[in-house]
């Protein structure tokens, strides 16, 4: 039997701010169960909140060893485990998932998503530690392995500007920060401060548990109803996050490294709500302006101009604001800078034709409608979604926006204000 994906999502409390949230889908062959433990984001619990789903995915007390746990998963199918931290507006939100195949595909009739249940779980909630303290290796480790993430992060110089645009727009605020945390936070946070951010964030923290895939959750549901019934928690309410278009004069930061390109990055903020009727016009703007190959920014400053390797335009919904970066020559900045704000003034004057609006349009129902063929892009919208009080599903989001008209983008777009201007280049630029 092939289950149907309209409307499927399903969600309901199983504890105090604790949620279980399933679609079921025929067309997976597999099951993805995620944790995602919702937290407020604080500057001074990010090294801490990036550190500890690091370690948890790496065992339990039943399988406290790297090498014994992946037995484990190798002995349900080749199971896979893992762990993520990001941000969603003003919200940490850190995630720990399991996924193995489908109860009707294992040889034997094993019990496949209640096993993935019990074994997530155990991630979360009896982790490998004694004393108190999770193991000096693993911590090690894991240590390491977060201060590596962040320089490689900084060396990559693209996402490097595009992180230093947004921290220079927040500048003093938690959002403006790495979701990582620093270099320096890695290095000198101790067991005992890990030890103490594990129990923060288990007693703290809203948990969305969502399931993926083509099996009944009911068992999965039942094993999670039963780890937390045991728990005295203290969650901590969670701060609506804030938007706003924002005012005053346009920074200009330029910083300088030994590169053969030049990284120009714009920030835009607006006040567009993620529940505003005007979000997927918004869409539908940025998607005019950068956001496809067909693109103002693409054909017009990179094609016919020849002012940029690339240059593309992005909005996050969830902290209502557009990022442009390119990457130029050292004496084209000037020239690629103009053209990319005459591109955006363009749009705000409705300067794009209905062939614009057909490929931007196609191009953003396509990337809704291909979400089902993940579980874990559909675990993210859904969580997405939930964490903004949001319901919904793909589908009548693509529906949406193919109803969009040209006066409601032109609308949109002329609640962009340009915020931050950031320029990555070369030491010997004349600036």
């Amino acid at each position: 039997m092939i289950l149907k994906m309209k409307e499927t999502f399903l969600r309901e409390p199983i504890g105090d701010h604790v949620y279980f949230g399933s679609v079921r889908d025929g067309r997976y062959k597999t099951n993805l169960l995620a944790v995602n433990l919702i937290l407020p984001l604080r500057k001074e619990d990010m090294t801490g909140n990036a550190l500890v789903p690091m370690i948890l995915e790496k065992g339990y007390e039943d399988y406290p060893t790297f090498q014994a746990f992946s037995k484990k998963l190798n002995l349900m199918y080749g199971a896979s485990a893992g762990s993520s931290i990001s941000k969603i507006g003003d919200k940490a939100v850190l995630t720990l998932m399991v996924s193995a195949i489908d109860d009707g595909y294992a040889l034997n009739g094993e019990a496949l998503l209640k096993e993935s249940a019990e074994v997530l779980m155990g991630m979360l909630l009896r982790p490998a530690m004694r004393d108190g303290l999770f193991d000096e290796r693993t911590l090690a480790l894991q240590r390491q392995y977060l201060i590596d993430t962040i320089e490689a992060e900084i060396n990559d110089k693209r996402r490097y500007a595009m992180m230093k645009t947004v921290s220079l727009m927040f500048e003093g605020e938690a959002f403006g920060e790495d979701r990582f945390g620093t270099v320096e936070g890695a290095k000198a946070i101790t067991a005992e401060e890990t030890a103490a951010a594990y129990r923060r964030i288990i007693d703290e923290a809203t948990v969305e548990i969502l399931h993926v895939g083509r099996g009944d959750p009911a068992c999965a549901k039942e094993v999670c109803t039963k780890a937390f019934s045991s728990l005295t928690r203290q969650p901590v309410d969670i701060p609506k996050t804030e938007i706003q278009m924002g005012s005053g004069e346009v920074k200009n930061v330029v910083e300088r490294f030994n590169v053969t390109q030049s990284k120009l990055c714009f920030g835009f903020k607006s006040d567009i709500q993620p529940d505003s009727q005007l979000l997927n016009p918004m869409r539908m703007a940025v998607a005019i302006l950068g956001g496809t190959p067909t693109s103002k920014l693409f054909l017009n400053v990179r094609e016919k101009k020849s002012l940029c390797y690339y240059c593309a335009a992005r909005f996050d919904r969830t902290k209502g604001i557009m990022m442009i970066d390119s990457g130029v020559e050292h004496d084209k900045i000037d020239e690629a800078k103009e053209a990319i704000l005459e591109q955006l003034q363009a749009v705000c004057d409705g300067d794009f034709s209905d062939t614009d609006m057909k490929f931007a349009s196609l191009s953003l129902q396509n990337s809704f409608r291909s979400m089902g063929e993940s579980a874990y892009s559909m675990e993210l919208y859904y969580l997405t979604q939930t964490v903004l009080g949001l319901k919904g599903t793909p589908e009548e989001q693509s529906e949406a926006i193919a109803k969009v008209q040209k006066d409601e983008i032109i609308e949109a777009a002329k609640h962009i204000r340009l915020h931050t201007v950031y320029l990555l280049t070369d030491e010997n630029v004349k600036r």
